[in-house]
């Protein structure tokens, strides 16, 4: 169940950027939403970047898992018919949000705003350096003979597939990090303490406990 629910997250927050109308996707409709139109270009637009996100895999490997019933079973959405049927469930909500304002929230635009940025960091650091990260089959068999026990009743082509994404986050993280690195290095960062301090202050005095006011004695 959480897993399924992890997924759906997912969705939420690629739809959360998708603020825009029309269908810019073109292609032939695939389902409606009385004349809104969601076209085999758009699903297929939603759905690969959606699970490429998730596995870091190519289309043509996103493919071979939604065969796989394992892999079906701990993700439903890799099924189209059911990606699809997520797409129509949020685009229903999303219009009728539409339609009562929401978009004039300013803590959701805030929310908006977060999203997007987080999205692009994502998707530059993966394409960025997509090609500059190796997973050797050494390495592979090395962490599968180390947690033997741990993929106990595991089919071992899924433990590969869950060791090469474990590897492949972990160097992502260096190079990630030598980036941050670097860059600082070539920016002037600065902070404003004081107001910082200042900050943390309130924030702290928000979480101290408020006295209970003193009874006077009864005359």
């Amino acid at each position: 169940m959480k897993t399924k629910i992890f997924y759906s997250v997912i969705a939420v927050m690629i739809f959360a950027l998708a603020i825009s109308c029309g269908n810019k996707y073109g292609g032939k409709w695939i389902a409606k939403i009385d004349s809104d139109e969601i076209t085999d270009n758009e699903l297929n637009a939603y759905y690969y970047a959606q699970m490429k996100s998730i596995y870091n895999l190519p289309k043509e490997e996103i493919d071979k898992l939604a065969q796989d019933p394992a892999q079906l079973e701990r993700n439903p959405l890799l099924n189209k018919n059911n990606f699809l049927e997520q797409m129509i469930q949020q685009r229903l909500v999303y219009k009728k949000a539409i339609d009562d304002g929401i978009l004039k929230n300013e803590e959701l635009n805030t929310l908006l705003d977060i999203s997007k940025e987080g999205l692009v960091v994502q998707y530059y650091i993966r394409e960025k350096f997509k090609n500059d990260i190796t997973i050797a089959p050494q390495e592979v068999e090395q962490i599968y003979n180390q947690q033997r026990a741990r993929f106990k009743g595991v089919p071992v082509d899924q433990a590969e597939m869950y060791i090469k994404q474990q590897l492949f986050q972990q160097k992502l993280n260096m190079k990630i990090k030598e980036l941050v690195d670097t860059l600082r290095d070539e920016k002037k960062i600065e902070k404003n303490m004081e107001l910082l301090r200042k900050e943390l202050n309130t924030q702290a005095q928000s979480q101290e406990p408020q006295q209970a006011p003193q009874q006077q004695p009864a005359k």
